[in-house]
């Protein structure tokens, strides 16, 4: 049996601590996924708490015919939905995550405040002046290691559109980063090792929230 189906029916039977396990396996990526879209340490906690709350009002109703992660991480796009249209007053429009971007969001970048190299710190920046669309799929590509295919499953949406994104972020990514960049030396020492240096933002991020912990669950 899958591990987190196996662990969620635990959970509904009323084992808390299967719940908290399970709520274990998925609070990183969920922590990862906030942290560079917005510009408080409090705000980020609060959507992933907001996102395992959420996941524990609906967890009898998951029925599994998907992943839980991607139960988690559709609730988790929800929340983010929903922070940008209070946060930023924007009730009423329809949210184009094409048109967006973190930094026209929250100007400041949290996640860069952790980061010690200059080339870590002008990846987090970069990613932060791409389209919301963009953004995501690609940090969920060089953080999480996941192919298109597998961000097409966790996303629902067609893996042409995810490939299209990935092709697209990582051309704006480029020129972002072309123009963040103190000299052609800086550039060239960010772009030949992005997975190198997305590798030390998650250890970075993982360490910090690592002292928060794993959201509560209820039963």
């Amino acid at each position: 049996m899958d591990p987190d189906w196996e662990l969620l029916s635990a959970w509904r039977s009323g084992d808390r601590g299967a719940g908290e396990r399970l709520v274990k396996r998925h609070f990183g990526a969920i922590a990862r996924f906030f942290r560079n879209k917005v510009s408080s340490e409090h705000d980020a906690a609060d959507l992933v708490s907001q996102t395992f709350l959420e996941c524990t009002k609906a967890k009898d109703g998951f029925r599994g015919e998907t992943s839980f992660k991607r139960f988690v991480f559709a609730i988790a796009l929800n929340v983010l939905r929903l922070y940008i249209r209070t946060k930023h007053k924007r009730q009423g429009e329809a949210l184009d995550f094409g048109a967006l971007c973190a930094k026209d969001l929250s100007p400041s970048s949290m996640s860069s405040i952790v980061m010690r190299r200059r080339e870590a710190q002008l990846l987090v920046l970069a990613l932060r002046e791409i389209p919301l669309d963009q953004q995501i799929v690609l940090e969920l590509n060089i953080f999480e290691g996941l192919s298109g295919r597998e961000i097409s499953e966790l996303l629902s949406v067609p893996e042409g559109t995810v490939r299209g994104r990935l092709r697209l972020g990582k051309d704006q990514l480029r020129a972002r980063l072309a123009e963040l960049a103190r000299s052609p030396a800086e550039l060239q020492a960010t772009l030949t090792d992005l997975e190198g240096w997305a590798a030390s933002i998650r250890r970075a991020l993982d360490r910090d929230d690592g002292d928060a912990g794993p959201a509560a669950t209820g039963s």
